[in-house]
């Protein structure tokens, strides 16, 4: 007597459903959740140019990414806005540039030896004045 053919779904075939499914549902949640980085396409700061003709570079903006060292503006009066020193890291070794956050700025609040990425435009007196940042 022959054998009949078995119908019905086999649990291999359940299995690559399930996977595909999960596949599929994975790449939509990555593609809906995925973060947006604002400081993306800005020119990353040249301290080689910079240390040696701010002025040349003023009104431009600019992005840095550096760790805060210490706070340069002790007995100022915080209506001044306030003024840190920013090691960068480079190939010639460490540069210490000026970062000043004005006293309107809302954003996140700036700790000692923090890593941060700004979004500067460098005023005429060679100090950089804090757009945007992010903590890295």
């Amino acid at each position: 007597m022959p054998r009949r053919a078995q119908s019905g779904v086999r649990p291999a075939h359940w299995l690559g459903l399930i996977i595909i499914l999960a596949v599929i549902g994975g790449g939509g949640y990555a593609l809906m959740n995925r973060a947006t980085d604002s400081l993306t396409g800005i020119t990353e700061l040249s301290t080689g140019e910079f240390l040696e003709n701010a002025a040349a570079l003023s009104g431009n903006v600019y992005k840095v990414e550096g760790i805060v060292d210490e706070r340069l503006d002790k007995g100022w009066r915080g209506s001044e806005g306030r003024l840190f020193s920013v090691r960068i890291s480079g190939g010639a070794g460490d540069t210490f540039v000026p970062v000043w956050v004005p006293p309107d700025y809302q954003g996140a609040n700036i700790q000692r030896e923090q890593r941060y990425t700004f979004k500067v435009r460098v005023q005429e007196n060679g100090v950089l004045e804090v757009l945007e940042l992010l903590k890295v």
